[in-house]
């Protein structure tokens, strides 16, 4: 069976961090992220005291800025997110 691209996908904090190491093709058409997302990329600079790390997270956080207008967090998605966490693992 071959494999399906997606029309829309929301990316993850990991796939953020790898964003610019991953094919195109391999990721959705339409791209989103969450605001926790952006958060976690922001605090990132802060959790390391290495200054070139730092540098490096710092130009992800900002690249990502530019691309991407974060879809809010609200009541509605945290619901969501505990019935998603609460789910049944396959």
């Amino acid at each position: 069976m071959a494999d399906v691209r997606h029309p829309r996908g929301l990316l993850d904090t990991s796939v953020l961090i790898d964003l610019d190491r991953l094919e195109r093709s391999s990721l959705p058409a339409d791209l989103a992220i969450g605001a926790l997302s952006l958060a976690e990329l922001a605090a990132g600079p802060h959790a390391t005291k290495d200054a070139i790390e730092r540098a490096r997270r710092q130009d992800r956080l900002q690249r990502i800025e530019a691309m991407f207008e974060p879809l809010p967090f609200d009541s509605v998605a945290a619901r969501a997110y505990g019935r998603i966490y609460a789910a049944p693992q396959r």
